[in-house]
């Protein structure tokens, strides 16, 4: 029954006139008052229903001039549903939108469609009632122009980012392209709308409808922030899989992509340097900089004029001072006390300076000129700042890694030599420093500890000494210590599995490996490289908490993710997760943590 013999129908119930008008009036007053919530009570936190809809789902032979209608359950947000509405495969031009009150709507296409073909119109999440409550899953309507529809499947899920927090799923959509098309071989995802498109819900699963069997199709997801529906670069967060997908069965599951944030494609830039003192200057980036990159070898220094003893004064440190506040500022240590009222230049090795998405230094601002002062303040000696963890501190690992801070730079072998880890019969056990940059390091036993037992970290602070043999050590030695118990092995639990993975992809890249993370919330609780080939994994002397898993595919065995590209397109490495979050229990093993990476 069409839309208007219905309405027809609810307008003919009476057969009084005085009813007639009575009725009508109560409708028309109804349909167009505004509705507000009761005052007091509960808020309303109802989400909009589409209580029906024509064409009906998978209607075959629709006019290829239709008059397409929705009716809700609740009163719609009018501008929501502009944005939420879209048909696919896309004609030129825009919809129009005919409202009668504020819960029916009649959508009025730009053009014919076209002669026995599937259309699927969808209601995005991004749909809205009077009252700000949204879609909770996206509306899904297909039918045909034809006898036929078509009948394939493709469904899959959104994983979460490797390296970036959890994307919400209502602000991502997924796009499917058909390859088998003519203009397979032109496509521009910035410019060419998908084919297909669809959101996941909020477990991050999605579905396509009506695809084409046999056809192979170009899937990937994007947080389109634009509502555009093309791919905007360094504006959306996008998710690329490690292959197309081809549906040689009506049906095809457990397609993965799993999400980046946001391609950045600006270059950095050295945009000030600030003259703490005579030893001391804070170089300042627009952006911040990769860790890896925090060398003094990576910069120099000159000035106008040049000394009289000829050289320069050269840089020998760097590091970074509270990089969690300030991550694109960098500390630099001259070989030589700078001179008052100068002018030095500053220089950044272009190639050597990367942002964090390994953006080179910008062409045209790697150099920055500055005047010292009149008067510079005389630095003080380098000193102890944390250790990482609080005195007496119980259950560490059998294997640490304890991070240790100074206030400056220092001479690395004077700081190593005044650190001691010591065992409860006062032997001292052998260390190893892994320096994040000239004044941060992590200290790490050579070996496992024992377990359940007491160790102590000596340090005698008047070792500690600068870089630069002008600036004097603190004048007190004090010696601090700070306690800790590793943890009882009797307390922890394993974690046993295997990954399932086509062995192709590790023909294709003869140096690959798997990278296995166990996640304990948001944090990497540990993680594998597995040898190339080898599909096992098994972490033990894991402590009492509820894990997840995941794992990808490294190309070149480092550990490095590759999330593949849109525009050019790049497919991502494989990967995958186990599906659902497990409890480690003492002295327990669990096993079967069993997944599929593809």
């Amino acid at each position: 029954m069409k839309y208007e013999e219905k309405n027809a129908g609810r307008c003919a119930v009476g057969r009084s006139f005085l009813y007639f008008i009575l009725h009508t009036s109560y409708f028309i007053l109804s349909s167009c008052a505004s509705q507000q919530p009761p005052p007091g009570g509960p808020i309303d936190t109802t989400r909009p229903k589409i209580d029906s809809a024509w064409p009906h789902e998978r209607e075959t032979n629709v006019p290829i001039k239709p008059r397409i209608f929705f009716q809700f359950g609740q009163d719609i947000d009018e501008s929501t549903f502009d944005q939420a509405f879209s048909i696919t495969p896309y004609m030129n031009g825009t919809p129009k939108f005919h409202w009668s009150g504020h819960d029916r709507v009649r959508v009025e296409l730009p053009d014919s469609l076209r002669d026995s073909t599937t259309y699927t119109v969808q209601l995005s999440r991004d749909l809205k009632s009077r009252r700000a409550n949204q879609l909770a899953a996206p509306f899904l309507l297909t039918f045909s122009t034809g006898s036929l529809i078509d009948t394939g499947m493709l469904s899959g899920y959104l994983l979460t980012p490797i390296n970036a927090p959890p994307m919400k799923p209502s602000n991502l959509f997924v796009f499917a392209y058909d390859m088998s098309s003519p203009r397979a071989d032109t496509l521009n995802f910035t410019h060419t709308t998908p084919d297909l498109l669809t959101q996941p819900n909020d477990q991050g699963l999605w579905q396509f409808l009506a695809m084409k069997v046999g056809h192979r199709y170009r899937v990937y997801a994007i947080g389109d922030v634009y509502r555009n529906k093309v791919y905007d670069a360094g504006v959306d967060a996008y998710g690329v899989p490690a292959g197309d997908a081809v549906l040689d069965s009506a049906v095809k599951t457990g397609f993965y992509i799993r999400m980046s944030p946001p391609t950045d494609t600006i270059k950095p830039e050295l945009q000030d340097v600030e003259v703490v003192d005579s030893f001391h200057l804070r170089v300042h980036f627009s952006e911040a900089i990769d860790s890896d990159d925090v060398h003094a070898r990576n910069f120099t220094l000159a000035s106008a004029p040049p000394p009289k003893e000829g050289g320069g004064w050269g840089v020998v440190a760097a590091y970074r001072e509270s990089p969690e506040h300030h991550p694109s500022q960098i500390t630099l240590v001259p070989a030589s006390p700078l001179t008052p009222n100068r002018n030095y230049t500053l220089e950044a090795i272009r190639d050597s300076i990367h942002d964090l998405s390994h953006n080179p230094l910008s062409d045209s601002a790697y150099k920055v000129t500055f005047t010292t002062p009149a008067e510079l303040r005389t630095p003080q000696p380098p000193k102890f700042t944390t250790m990482g963890f609080r005195d007496s501190v119980r259950d560490i690992s059998q294997l640490p890694s304890f991070p240790i801070v100074f206030s400056d730079a220092v001479n690395k072998d004077s700081a190593e030599r005044a650190f001691a880890l010591i065992d409860t019969g006062h032997h001292a056990v052998k260390t190893i420093f892994h320096w994040h940059d000239d004044a941060k390091a992590y200290l790490t036993p050579t070996d496992s500890l024992l377990s359940n037992v007491f160790y102590t970290i000596e340090i005698h602070t008047s070792g500690i000494r600068s870089p630069v043999a002008l600036i004097p050590p603190a004048p007190k030695d004090t010696v601090l210590r700070f306690h800790f118990k590793t943890a009882n092995v009797r307390d922890f639990g394993k974690i046993q599995g295997t990954i399932t993975v086509n062995d192709s992809f590790f023909a294709q890249n003869p140096k690959s490996a798997l990278v296995v993370q166990v996640l304990d919330g948001p944090n990497i609780a540990a993680q594998k490289i597995l040898p190339h080939g080898e599909k096992s994994f098994e972490f033990d002397q894991m402590p009492t908490a509820t894990y997840r898993v995941r794992a990808y595919l490294s190309k070149d065995g480092s550990g490095v993710y590759d999330p593949g590209g849109v525009q050019p397109w790049r497919f991502g490495v494989p990967t995958g997760e186990y599906a659902k979050p497990f409890d480690t229990r003492p002295r327990w093993t669990i096993a079967n943590i069993d997944f599929e990476v593809k």
